[in-house]
Order: C-alpha cells, then structure tokens, then sequence
C-alpha cells in the first residue's frame, strides 16, 4: 500500500469518526473505542522510518558513508551523549539516525540526501543533524588530533622515508570553497579570487592529522596562520628543543619550519631537496585522501563561515578516527572546480619595526640550522 492509498484510509476513518459524533443516540463508548482505534491505525511517519543498516549491504554502507558499519557504531558511541534533543514530543531523531545524515552530507556535501529522503526527514532537520553532529566532533577533537607525549616515534616515522632526522611534522595549507558570506566578505576572498576558509594542517608520516587550524579567512597567509596557531606559538617559545616542521616555499625558513632550498648549489642541497620533499609529501596525500572522501570540502560548502569551520574539523577528526579503524581510502575520483583569478589590492607591508628585525633573526637562524643539517645528513 503506497501513502496516498494509506493516507485515504486514514480520512475515510476520521470521516466515519466525524459523522458518528453527529449521531445523537450513538453509545458513547461505542464512539470512545472507535476514536481509540484510528489513533491506534493511523501510525506516525516517524514511527515508520526505515532502518538504513537493512536497506545498504556492506559496499553500499561504505560508498554512502565511507566507513563501514562496526565503524558508524563505534562514532555512535563517542557523541551519542551529545545529541539528545530536549523535545517534549516523540518525533527526535535517534543518534544513530543523526550521524548517517551528517556522514553522508561530508561525503556528497548536499542536505537532500538519500538518507534524509528514506528517514523521512526535513532539508532543516538534515542542517540541524549536521550542525549537531559537527559540534559534537569538534567537542572530542583534542581526543583524536593532538602530538603525542613522546616524539620520538614521529621522528622515526619520519627518518624512515628520506633519512632526515629530527622531524615531528609535516605542514601545509588548504582552501576550503564556502559560499559568499553575508559579513566581511572581503576578507574571505584568497588569491585566486573565491571565498575559502585557510585550513593549516599538520600531520606525521603515517598520515595522522597532529594539529588543525579550520579557523581563518581566505586572505590569511598561509605563514600567519601557522604563526597564529597554538603549535606555531609554542614552537616560537623553544617548548619542543631542537625539532622541527617541514613546510613548502610558501613559508619563511625557520629553526622550527625549514623549507627547501630555493637555488640549490651543489649534490649535498639538491639531496637535501629531495629528501624533503618526499618526506613533506606527507601532508599533501592527506588533505587529497580528506578530500576524496569527504567530498563536501572539495566542493563549495553552502554554509556561513563559523558553521563551515566546524564541518571541516569534524571531517579532520572522522579522517583520524578512519585511520584508527582501518578504513581504505576512499579512492573514487574528484574533479577540479572552476577558479576565477582577480586582481588583489596591493598588501599592506607597513610592519612594526621591531616584527621585522624579530623576522629577520628567524630567519638567519633557520638558514644556518638547514645548512647544518645539509653538511651532517647529506654531505658524503
């Protein structure tokens, strides 16, 4: 029986119901137990939500939701606690039900989803799911992305791939399409001319997320959102010794953030290249492993920039808790949006003087810390 016919039965006995109340002489209990009894008849759509787990078979689940079902569960039982809605009637969704919706909208990025659509939910209920949800994993994020006690095993995470020693992460940044914010718009705008929200991140050399910062506009300089950030800070302030960051050319050379060599002179710098490049790789492969399998941070997210900060920290923090499991990349291929290039205003390079001599020293330092390193690793 499909819901038109079910929805005709339903007013043909609420009609029959209407027309025994203008029956003067009709028993009332006679009337009492038929109302009883369309109530009892007429089921509420949200006691007839259908149970994904026995609709998707085992590739289906993952295809949908990129992780498989022992793995869904598991993430139930981390935020289940943070998202119970105080409702007074018996239509809330269930936990289980919430992280579904929200998992396949990071995976496709759109609220009408086909999730949505068996559960028999709303385009706002499938937002307020993804709200909640994003929330909830940005609650436990310090839970799953965060440097370990003993650095030591990062650092031979890291030796193992080029042999260049002393390394506890890899750094870079990525932008994040959002739709055109409603509130200083201008400052969302990056250098290729669309709004995106800055994302830094590091990672070690197994490709876990150590540190995410999902927090800064577009125009933010991807140097700056490192400086700004908790790590770059306690770094600054000497509180991790002699280890060190390895970022691209976008970044300035420092004692704790080398980049390569831009004019390589001689074997021993062109080695060194090499083996940094191929140890920094690192932090590509995982913002490109995020991206294929939660497509909605390849897209644009149609979402204000605050809501969008946390959709992308709780894709950082499934990414983590997917490697945990042992979940397989998810390999299906995304296509490159389109990029339109404007012509930026000029930067404002009216700096205290102070900041620049600060920079300066840095940079000195950092210089003749990589040459150290380039004579005692890559000198033979």
């Amino acid at each position: 029986m499909n819901n038109i016919d079910e929805l005709e039965r339903h007013l043909d006995l609420l009609n029959e119901v209407l027309n025994s109340d203008n029956e003067s002489d009709a028993n009332e209990d006679e009337l009492y137990e038929r109302r009883i009894e369309v109530r009892r008849r007429m089921v509420p759509f949200y006691r007839q939500r259908a149970d994904i787990f026995d609709l998707f078979d085992d590739n289906q689940i993952y295809k949908v939701f990129r992780f498989d079902k022992a793995s869904i569960w598991y993430i139930e039982g981390l935020i289940s606690n943070k998202l119970g809605r105080k409702l007074f009637g018996r239509r809330c969704l269930l936990p289980i039900e919430q992280i579904l919706v929200s998992l396949q909208f990071y995976a496709n990025g759109t609220f009408q989803s086909t999730v949505g659509n068996v559960l028999k939910i709303s385009h706002p209920s499938v937002s307020r799911c993804v709200r909640d949800v994003s929330n909830a994993l940005c609650e436990i994020s310090s839970d799953h992305i965060f440097f370990p006690a003993n650095l030591l095993e990062i650092q031979r995470g890291f030796t193992e791939i080029a042999n260049l020693r002393g390394v506890v992460g890899s750094v870079d940044g990525t932008h994040i399409r959002i739709a055109r914010p409603h509130h200083d718009e201008e400052i969302y705008v990056n250098r290729k001319g669309y709004h995106s929200i800055n994302v830094k991140g590091i990672c070690d050399a197994e490709c876990n997320f150590l540190s995410v910062s999902a927090s800064k506009p577009g125009s933010s300089h991807d140097s700056n959102v490192f400086a700004d950030s908790v790590i770059g800070r306690a770094f600054k302030n000497n509180e991790f010794g002699q280890s060190y960051f390895l970022g691209d050319s976008g970044y300035a050379c420092t004692p704790f953030l080398l980049t390569p060599y831009s004019q390589p002179e001689g074997r021993a710098e062109e080695r060194f290249n090499t083996a940094h490049k191929n140890t920094r790789n690192t932090i590509e492969r995982i913002f490109g492993t995020v991206k294929r399998r939660f497509h909605c941070l390849h897209g644009e997210i149609r979402l204000q920039p605050g809501r969008t900060c946390r959709v992308i920290m709780a894709c950082c923090v499934l990414h983590n808790i997917a490697r945990k499991r042992n979940q397989p990349d998810f390999d299906e291929g995304v296509e490159e949006g389109e990029v339109f290039e404007i012509r930026m205003p000029p930067e404002n390079n009216d700096v205290n003087e102070n900041v620049n001599q600060e920079k300066l020293r840095l940079r000195r330092e950092g210089f003749a810390k990589r040459q150290r390193i380039t004579l005692n690793q890559f000198t033979y």
